[in-house]
């Protein structure tokens, strides 16, 4: 017999979760059926294996008093996981007195289909409100609604709280992985694109003279090497690394450089992937005695240091690399995850190395310690605000923390913008997450998320060489599954001495013809969505004039609207060569970012997006117009 309040339920929720609607109509109870039962008080509550869901007093109650405790009632920038369905009064209340996004969680398809056949639920009607029963999905609502000021919170009955504990903690640290993902492919999109794409271009003809990583391989068959890090447990273990420096081969990030400088630890590999200039990490001794190890894209000023020898690692799956890779006629299969550690650990595997350790790589903040004692960016302190009731990054010494950060070659005052910028990034990307003694550490979301990078890429490695030991010495830090938790003053007893070699640093073959029949093409590509580019800039600046002389949609921003519309049409029928997509593909999905559902909410909002949109294109064309000046030079010069 079809239950039509069962339907309507299930309609809404198909509108944007048409699985889930599938799935709970094709389901049949096969365990305990909860039960409705009307207590002696004459309420309802919900019984589940012999165990109400709901408090004696009355799901009702229950819910009010919930929503009642809770205190940014009328903060929109949030995203609300309510953990449990229940009856829904729960969803009812939140819906109908909190601000933000509202995703219910619940992974239990016997209470859904029960609860949903009972009664229409008002609050799951609601468009901010969204129903999941796994966690991937769960993280693809967040991913889709967070931004970078959005905040997380969870909520749910006591029920659940004194059952299902766990569980919630991990919902919310996958939630808050889900927000990391999001605000770091931003990251990517709309702040490193711009200088990645023009660095490319700068250092394209010292990636052309520079060999690939892929020539290292197998070199260091047998042996072992230590990746350095510059988390808290680095400090911890500087003088055992110092002691037994000569049993193993370093690969250190460049946060580190400075602490090793320090205690006379000499990295035999520096690698470095950051589109920004750093350089200042590296006025060091220690770097004319290392080689290095960057990305195509990495900061030009890094491919231009002193050091024993320089290797590209081409990584394939990143802004235009698979072009360098056509025009060096060359392939890689090395990717990239955005940290650098991952970069390390790759070129570490390349080596033929049977044992690779980490140190430093705590990715997470022990004793409230952000960096290692004596690095870079030692300053940075993770504490709890009490009355804030909340973790909060900031440094112990402003001046030390703002000398450390700024390169000599920066404006001091863009400096310290960029400096604020940053603290304000840190402290909306706290999360939680388990410590390798099983309890729970402050961490950022992005950390949360390498986390998992480095877990998989364990499990590929160790699936290509099964011999491989893969050791993790960054004690108390995070759990990291698939290395061994072992301590580095426990390892290095049984290591012997590793002799290290100087490598033969031998220019590559190019072909420079078959470069030159390459760059016209590129040249091309990038002069049409250069021109696509301005087109719009041009619409946008028109629409902002006219917003500014009166802050309402006339007949002139109407006409403007629909010429943007049809202007962004005009990007499918730009360059869509394999290695021109990632890049346009990247600003296509910016640009949408920014006129997305609030772009036309209020003519004030409009021209706020608008200004954002300019400045972005701005930066874009810069980079596109340098782009397409120095392929030309290097037509004209190098490849001669």
């Amino acid at each position: 017999m079809e239950n039509k309040v069962l339907n309507e339920n299930i309609t809404h929720i198909a509108k944007y979760n048409k699985k889930l609607s599938s799935e709970i109509l094709r389901f049949n109870c096969e365990k305990s059926t909860p039960k409705l039962v009307n207590m002696e008080n004459g309420v309802f509550n919900l019984l589940l294996d012999d165990v109400f869901i709901h408090d004696i007093n009355g799901a009702e109650n229950e819910a009010k008093r919930i929503v009642n405790s809770i205190k940014n009632k009328e903060e929109k920038n949030i995203i609300r996981i309510i953990y449990g369905l229940g009856l829904g009064y729960l969803i009812d209340e939140a819906a109908n007195n909190l601000e933000g996004k509202i995703i219910v969680y619940e992974p239990d398809l016997n209470i859904i289909k029960f609860v949903l056949s009972l009664a229409k639920i008002d609050g799951l009607m609601k468009n901010n409100v969204f129903l999941c029963c796994d966690k991937d999905t769960l993280a693809e609502y967040v991913y889709s609604l967070a931004d970078d000021k959005s905040e997380i919170s969870i909520t749910f009955l006591n029920y659940h709280k004194n059952l299902y504990i766990d569980d919630i903690k991990d919902v919310l640290y996958i939630a808050q992985k889900a927000q990391a993902q999001h605000i770091g492919n931003r990251e990517t999109i709309y702040k490193k694109m711009p200088q990645a794409l023009l660095n490319t271009f700068m250092n394209f003809e010292k990636v052309l003279k520079t060999p690939n990583i892929l020539t290292l391989k197998d070199i260091y068959k047998g042996k072992t090497a230590l990746c350095v890090s510059a988390g808290p447990s680095l400090a911890e273990n500087i003088e055992i690394i110092k002691k037994n420096q000569d049993k193993f081969v370093i690969f250190a990030l460049n946060p580190t450089i400075k602490l090793l400088n320090k205690h006379n630890i000499q990295p035999d590999f520096i690698v470095y992937i950051e589109t920004v200039d750093n350089s200042a990490q590296f006025e060091y001794d220690i770097v004319k005695n290392s080689y290095l190890i960057l990305e195509p894209y990495c900061s030009c000023a890094v491919y231009d240091l002193k050091t024993k020898g320089i290797f590209n690692y081409i990584s394939k799956n990143t802004f235009l690399n698979s072009w360098v890779l056509d025009c060096l006629k060359t392939w890689s299969n090395v990717t990239t995850m955005g940290t650098v550690s991952y970069t390390a650990l790759v070129s570490a595997f390349l080596m033929g190395f049977d044992e690779i350790i980490l140190i430093g790589q705590d990715l997470a903040f022990k004793d409230g310690n952000c960096y290692s004692k004596g690095s870079h960016y030692e300053n940075l302190k993770c504490v709890f605000k009490k009355d804030l009731n909340k973790y909060v990054i900031e440094p112990d010494n402003y001046e030390e923390f703002e000398k450390a950060a700024t390169c000599s070659s920066i404006d001091k005052n863009l400096a310290k913008v960029n400096i604020k910028k940053y603290l304000e990034f840190l402290n909306k990307n706290i999360a939680t997450i388990k410590a390798q003694d099983g309890s729970m550490l402050p961490t950022q979301c992005g950390y949360a998320i390498f986390v998992d990078v480095f877990r998989k890429l364990g499990k590929e490695l160790k699936n290509l060489k099964p011999s491989l030991k893969l050791i993790n010495s960054s004690t108390g830090g995070a759990q990291i599954d698939n290395f061994e938790n072992i301590k580095l003053e426990e390892i290095v007893k049984n290591l012997d001495f590793v002799e290290k070699k100087n490598l033969d640093i031998k220019l590559p073959d190019i072909d420079k013809e078959y470069i030159k029949s390459k760059i016209p093409k590129m040249k091309e590509n990038l002069s049409k969505y250069r021109n696509y580019l301005a087109k719009m800039y041009l619409i946008v600046e028109k629409l902002s004039d006219e917003l500014n002389k009166k802050l309402e949609f006339n007949e002139t921003i109407i006409k403007l609207l629909k010429q943007l519309n049809e202007t962004l049409k005009e990007s499918q029928f730009l360059p869509k060569e394999e290695y021109f997509k990632m890049l346009t593909g990247s600003i296509d999905n910016a640009l949408i970012g920014y006129f997305d559902e609030n772009y036309l909410k209020t003519p004030k909002e409009c021209l706020e997006k608008n200004t954002l949109v300019l400045r972005y294109l701005k930066v874009m064309l810069g980079a596109f117009d340098m782009s397409i000046k120095k392929l030309t030079d290097c037509e004209l010069v190098f490849l001669q």
